[in-house]
């Protein structure tokens, strides 16, 4: 919606984007004024505009019907998530509803110079997040316990997001699912994260905010240990930051996004990490290398087994991971942008491991 007019409701809306006829834009009353400063439409209504039924003014399924009878629309092409009360309230209407076989506009996944800026924005955010997490842990002691402790409390999870979190919205930003995962849960590549953080585990940094002006995202990734890491984690760190390393210098126009995420999971098997399931759960490298990042945290292109050609424009992030609950996880990751001279790293940020 942000994308195809430029308004992000509240509220549910209703929009008819009919090409070179123009855009209508529907809004329940309390919107319709910043509609009409906002959007970029043709024509906003409200549904006493569109004489939709009083009954019937709280329902966008109405909504929807009353704007295609007004715009003499008798078809309308909607994405695979279009709510399907909507759509069996349009086809009752005896207006056909196809649904779109890839998205509605796939040309959001070239970001003009605007759009990479905004994403630079949101990932300025998370850099001085990821900076203000490195300093909150180096500054942390290590009590008997094996326990990290800043100014006479333990160190969780969750206080470091508290610190993270701050860090965002000073700089206009805001994150809902930071990850701040350390020891077992940082196997769990989406494990939020929870409780005391310990020394000598890995502690898996995930932050991806939004840009709240703009609206776009950003999104990194840095793993480390307090104090020193286990041989095999120092090992599993050595092959993501390599892996890491090579896939950035392989992105450019016209490469095969497929073919960079084979080639990560082959170097991980020639570095000697499997990617197998042990006891019921996945062991090694078993997510995709990147994906799309723009008005969405995860949009078109991915770097993973489609078939898809890099083109300039696009803004990817770049994210191999390898995952042992035995050993915990390590994932580093960074979001740039396809130039026609490779991938430019949008905000620049320190790899650091072992932390004194």
């Amino acid at each position: 919606m942000r994308y195809a007019c430029g308004f992000s409701p509240v509220d549910p809306v209703v929009l008819l984007d009919a090409g070179r006829k123009g855009k209508h834009l529907v809004v329940p009353p309390l919107e319709y004024g910043r509609a009409l400063d906002e959007a970029r439409v043709s024509k906003v209504w409200d549904p006493e505009a569109l004489r939709v039924p009083s009954e019937s003014r709280r329902d966008p399924a109405a909504w929807a019907v009353a704007l295609a009878r007004r715009t003499r629309t008798c078809a309308a092409t909607v994405s695979a998530a279009f709510p399907i009360g909507v759509a069996r309230a349009l086809e009752r209407a005896r207006i056909r509803v196809d649904i779109a076989e890839g998205a509605l506009y796939p040309e959001r996944a070239v970001k003009s110079e605007h759009e990479i800026a905004c994403i630079a924005l949101a990932q300025q955010g998370a850099v001085a997040a990821m900076r203000a997490a490195l300093r909150a842990l180096r500054a942390a002691r290590v009590n008997r316990a094996g326990e990290l402790v800043d100014r006479g409390r333990v160190l969780t999870s969750e206080r470091l997001k508290s610190v993270i979190d701050r860090a965002l919205l000073d700089r206009q930003c805001a994150a809902r699912e930071t990850i701040v995962a350390c020891g077992a849960q940082a196997a769990d590549p989406h494990h939020r994260g929870e409780g005391p953080l310990r020394a000598g585990e890995t502690i898996v940094l995930d932050i991806f905010p939004q840009h709240q002006p703009s609206g776009y995202w950003g999104d990194i990734t840095r793993t480390v240990v307090k104090g020193r890491a286990s041989p095999m984690a120092r090992r599993m760190y050595r092959a993501v930051r390599a892996a890491q390393a090579w896939a950035r210098a392989a992105i450019r126009p016209g490469v095969r996004a497929d073919g960079i995420h084979a080639e990560i999971k082959r170097r991980f098997e020639e570095a000697g990490f499997k990617t197998e399931h042990r006891d019921g759960r996945p062991i090694g490298f078993f997510h995709g290398t990147g994906h799309g990042v723009g008005l969405e945290i995860h949009e078109p292109p991915s770097i993973a087994v489609a078939k898809v050609r890099l083109r300039a424009g696009h803004v990817v992030t770049v994210e191999p991971g390898l995952y042992d609950p035995a050993h915990g996880g390590v994932r580093i990751e960074d979001t740039v942008a396809v130039t026609a001279s490779g991938a430019r790293v949008l905000v620049p940020c320190p790899y650091p491991f072992e932390l004194p």
